[in-house]
């Protein structure tokens, strides 16, 4: 009997330090290569007094991380508890092990996520080394149905387990159920991290916290149950690093080392077991290694005071006067201050387990938090929970195509979370576990690697984060410019092939010629073609590709084209198999078809195409990639740049091999896209005039390569408000160069009421253009109209054209294999047959009545000129910016200073410019209060300063303006009079001049789009 009491207690033991953590499983086949770079040996654990150490460290191969998550752990009950919603574990529930023999399996489904696979595996091991019997592990298809069995699985939908315990947890939207049925043990979640979290509550809150389970005496289970307060002790420090325990009755303690950084960080690294060494490789380390670079950062002296019941650890080069942390022991706690002795920031709570960590702090009340990479919904992030995984999600204000896990707190402080793996955020939402004023992160990694910015201004905290990940380069001058691009299949052709389709307008096939012909013949500026539809890899369109790029460097512009990111197309010259990532697949065999990660693309709905992916970490991939392919396609050819898309869909649910085989699967689905463009960057900024490395989404670093793109956005207005924030909460994450698909990339939902009423796109499109006319660069993209295709005079329609064959004969089809038709000329309208409400057409030639003519509008001749003439003068006014554009590069280059930014980075100390998210300063000369709905007035709020108001001449009074009228042709901009710049002041002529001739172009607007009293100040702008 008394053997098996200690089998039980011993199972109990596994389960926690295996379901909570899901330790590592089997290492993955590196079969694949004999040969790889050697990194060097991770950082010591001490330092010489007399010289600073590197704290840049470098890959441990025995810390992978994994991806998972926790739960968070702030919530337990007392000992006589027993949690509101707990079940009754069924005895035999715990006989796994009987006699010698098992009845159990552990199953998982097919596809599961390595984290999930590693946790069975991971149990199956534990358990056979302390009973010496092993229980099979398999997915669903490995393995037979079983009467006992425990199941860990994904459904997409709760509703679907029915009569089950459920519990909703602090992640969002990640939510997990368990079900103990019987002899099954079933583990759900939506995510591979929600099934993770399931694991977790069921272990900690469920099993542990339970009093009788399975006739346990209560004694064998309580010495399990997490103490109500962690505790703290200084275990070691020396010149440089200061080494604590924290506890708080759990199975593992937590081992943390902290240390003073460049830009006042102070780092936190943290680790499971005290005989591992500390790893020092954390996500800005690893992509500076892997592009080989020497990763940033030293270390610096500190003093080290210890009381009763406190640590403090200062900045020794400054006596009291630099910053310090304050550790509590008895009740752990750290706080941070900064050189004035303010407190820059708070941890209250740090765990780590086999495969994830979790961290908390403090949150002022009211504190705004910035940063986090891309977002849609706001700037301001207080309050949200925050699923940190990068997915192509369209128009959706949950999406993140960026996820760059730096806060920045309004009191001026920031922390940044040096990982690329999946993590999870509460930014002071309010739930039943989480605090008002408190945020949390729960990051799927075996160690913790945070740094804390105790610094006076947010600017300084966003520096910090780019000095360590790397500063934006410098970008040329042509890149400001307005770019033109279309969705594939435009642009792919020289000269303009068939008509629109019934179904879709993307089947005309616009040619490259046609386009540019059209720019001109309207007067349109415009700087570059991004040439979607032109795949580089095909190398029978080459000679048609070096002529293009050939005859748009003869008119001054620029050539671009498209690709996946990473992505090796088999059309490549010298194709090489063995130049590509490697997925291990459960059964052990490898494949270099990597399917898309989760994805909500409306393109790629029912399953995206497996692709293969150059592996970036081989020398000799990079060198025939980049150092002879592209170089071809650069220098050769003539191509000026790339824009690379699909950052967002590496896999990392199957053990990756890479050449370097110290780069960890673990975060790759964020790391391997911004070492990509990286590697793109180093090769296309070597041409004369620099190149483009134009990229859509990654992680942290990203803001290297420079310039990043918003997604894809509807065209609408409330999806303008979406651009707006894209960039701006990115500028608060140290990206400071992004652009986005200028009025939207397509009609989405509102499609068919779009197509018939082009007054109202022509109004998104207005109102899209004019604020990205204060923007570092201006990009027009999508499966909507091109400014020349809006109706003007002749141009009755989007996407009907005529062509004329090679004998001048007129040929009206939608049928674009029909024949070569190069010559586009423009078709009237006769309205709709009332019979069949269809469009009609009449041949302007003939006066022949053309049927069968799909999206053709019934307006009047010249009733949307307004819209290429409002189009040419703001693109203007964008070209006239290019010098301050130059200068706040420049500036974004050195500090991470973004061009666009929020008021509050400015007026931090002002509660109202925090609460303002739909205006943005320009630099610090100009305040812009964009209208982004279909309204012709807004509130506009301008800080503490003096404004000089460029659309009446007026100086205005800081403050709140209700009401401000805006008419469709007028964006609302003020010139800030105690601006630093040096060339601002010498452009306001010039913008008056274009405002003049706005304000002549505004006597055109229909009169139903004249929904703005006029501002009735005559425009004398003098200084």
């Amino acid at each position: 009997m008394k053997i098996r009491w200690i089998a039980i207690l011993l199972l109990v033991a596994m389960l926690a330090s295996t379901l909570i953590g899901c330790g590592k499983g089997a290492d993955a086949d590196t079969s694949k290569r004999d040969e790889g770079t050697v990194p060097p040996t991770s950082g010591t654990e001490s330092s010489d007094a007399t010289s600073a150490p590197d704290d840049s460290g470098t890959p441990d191969d025995t810390s992978t991380p994994d991806d998972t998550s926790t739960p968070d752990d702030t919530s337990t009950p007392d000992d006589t508890s027993v949690p509101d919603g707990g079940v009754s574990v069924p005895e035999n529930l715990w006989e796994i092990v009987a006699n010698g023999a098992t009845r159990y399996q552990i199953v998982y489904p097919i596809g599961a996520s390595d984290g999930v696979m590693r946790a069975a595996a991971s149990l199956s091991e534990q358990i056979e080394l302390s009973t010496g019997v092993k229980i099979p592990v398999g997915s669903d298809m490995e393995l037979k149905s079983s009467e006992y069995e425990i199941r860990i699985g994904r459904v997409s939908r709760m509703d679907a387990l029915q009569g089950i315990f459920k519990d909703y947890g602090n992640f969002g939207d990640r939510d997990f159920a368990i079900d103990l049925d019987g002899n099954h043990l079933y583990v759900y979640g939506k995510t591979a991290t929600a099934q993770q979290t399931a694991l977790s509550y069921f272990t900690e809150r469920v099993l542990f916290l339970q009093t009788g389970v399975a006739g346990v005496e209560r004694e064998c289970s309580m010495r399990y149950i997490a103490a109500a307060t962690q505790t703290a002790e200084l275990a070691d420090y020396d010149d440089y690093y200061a080494y604590f325990t924290l506890d708080r009755g759990l199975l593992s303690e937590s081992h943390v080392r902290l240390s003073l950084c460049d830009n006042n960080g102070w780092r936190i690294l943290s680790k499971v077991s005290a005989d591992e060494e500390f790893n020092d490789m954390g996500a800005s380390q690893l992509l500076a290694y892997s592009l080989g670079e020497t990763p940033s950062g030293s270390v610096y002296p500190i003093r080290v005071e210890q009381t009763e019941d406190k640590v403090i650890l200062w900045e020794a080069t400054s006596g009291e006067a630099g910053s310090r942390v304050e550790i509590a022991t008895a009740d752990f706690q750290m706080d941070f201050y900064n050189a004035k002795g303010e407190r820059s920031a708070s941890i209250t709570d740090l765990s780590v387990g086999f495969g994830l960590c979790s961290i908390s702090g403090g949150l002022l009340a009211n504190e705004a938090v910035y940063g986090t990479g891309e977002r849609f919904n706001s700037v301001n992030q207080r309050g949200k929970s925050i699923h940190m995984f990068t997915k192509d999600e369209w128009s959706s204000d949950s999406a993140c195509y960026m996820a760059i896990p730096l806060l920045c707190f309004s009191r001026g402080s920031g922390v940044f979370l040096n990982h690329y793996e999946e993590m999870n955020l509460e930014l002071g939402k309010v739930k039943k576990i989480a605090e008002e004023d408190a945020w949390s992160a729960t990051i799927g990694a075996t160690g913790l690697d945070c740094y804390v910015f105790t610094t006076e201004y947010m600017s300084e905290a966003i520096r910090g984060y780019t000095d360590l990940s790397g500063h934006a380069a410098q970008p040329e001058e042509w890149t400001y410019g307005m770019l033109i691009c279309r969705i594939s299949p435009d642009l792919s052709q020289k000269w303009t092939v068939g008509t629109v389709s019934q179904e879709k307008h993307e089947g005309r096939r616009m040619g490259v010629y046609d386009t540019i012909a059209l720019m001109d013949a309207y007067d349109l500026p415009w700087q570059g073609i991004i040439a979607e539809g032109w795949g580089p890899y095909n190398a029978g369109k080459h000679d048609d590709l070096k002529e293009l790029c050939d005859y748009t460097h003869s008119l001054g512009k620029k050539f671009m084209v498209y690709m996946r990111v990473g992505y090796a197309d088999s059309k490549i010259v010298n194709y090489h198999e063995n130049y590509l990532v490697e997925m291990v697949l459960p059964d052990g065999s490898t494949t270099t078809k990597l399917p898309a990660a989760e994805t909500n693309n409306p393109d790629t709905a029912g399953g995206a195409e497996a692709y293969p992916y150059l592996d970036v970490t081989d020398p000799e991939a990079l060198d025939w990639f980049f150092g002879s392919y592209w170089d071809y396609l650069s220098n050769e050819i003539g191509v000026d740049g790339c824009k690379i898309d699909f950052c967002e869909t590496l896999p990392e649910y199957y053990p990756l091999n890479y050449y370097d085989q110290t780069i960890p699967t673990a975060g790759s689905h964020h790391w391997y896209p911004t070492a990509f463009c990286a590697r793109f960057w180093e090769m296309i900024s070597e041409k004369p005039d620099s190149g483009m490395c134009f990229s859509r989404g990654g992680g942290i670093g990203s803001q290297r390569a420079p310039y990043m793109w918003a997604g894809d956005q509807r065209r609408m207005f409330a999806c303008l408000d979406y651009q707006l924030q894209a960039v701006l909460s990115s500028g608060m994450s140290g990206v400071p160069f992004m652009s986005y698909d200028m009025s939207g990339y397509h009609y989405g939902y509102n499609y068919d009421a779009v197509l018939r009423d082009p007054t109202y796109e022509g109004h998104v499109f207005v109102r899209g253009l004019q604020f990205t006319a204060f923007t570092v660069c201006m990009q027009t993209h999508g499966r909507v109209r091109q400014v020349f295709e809006f109706v003007d005079g002749d141009i009755k329609q989007m996407a009907i054209y005529t062509y004329k064959d090679e004998n001048d004969n007129a040929v009206y089809t939608d049928d674009s294999t029909k024949g070569s038709f190069y010559q586009w000329i423009p078709v009237t309208t006769a309205g709709y047959d009332t019979a069949t409400g269809q469009a009609l057409g009449i041949d302007p030639e003939t006066g022949a009545l053309l049927d069968g003519v799909e999206y053709v509008y019934d307006i009047a001749p010249g009733e949307m000129t307004y819209v290429v003439d409002v189009y040419r003068a703001y693109v203007k006014l964008h070209e006239l910016l290019t010098p301050y554009i130059t200068e706040l590069s420049v500036e974004a280059c050195e500090t991470g200073m973004p061009a666009m930014r929020i008021l509050g980075l400015a007026w931090q100390d002002d509660p109202v410019a925090h609460t303002v998210d739909d205006e943005y300063t320009f630099g610090d000369a100009f305040l812009v209060a964009p209208v982004l709905d279909d309204g012709f007035s807004r509130d506009i709020y301008l800080p503490a300063g003096n404004w000089l108001d460029l659309n009446t001449g007026e100086v205005i009074e800081s403050g709140w303006h209700y009401g401000y009228a805006v008419a469709l042709t007028q964006l609302p901009v003020f010139y800030n009079l105690d601006t630093t710049s040096e060339v601002a002041p010498t452009l306001l002529d010039g913008i008056q001049e274009i405002f003049d001739y706005l304000d002549e172009i505004e006597e055109t607007v229909p009169d139903t789009m004249k929904g703005a009293a006029e501002n009735g100040n005559q425009k004398n702008i003098n200084i």
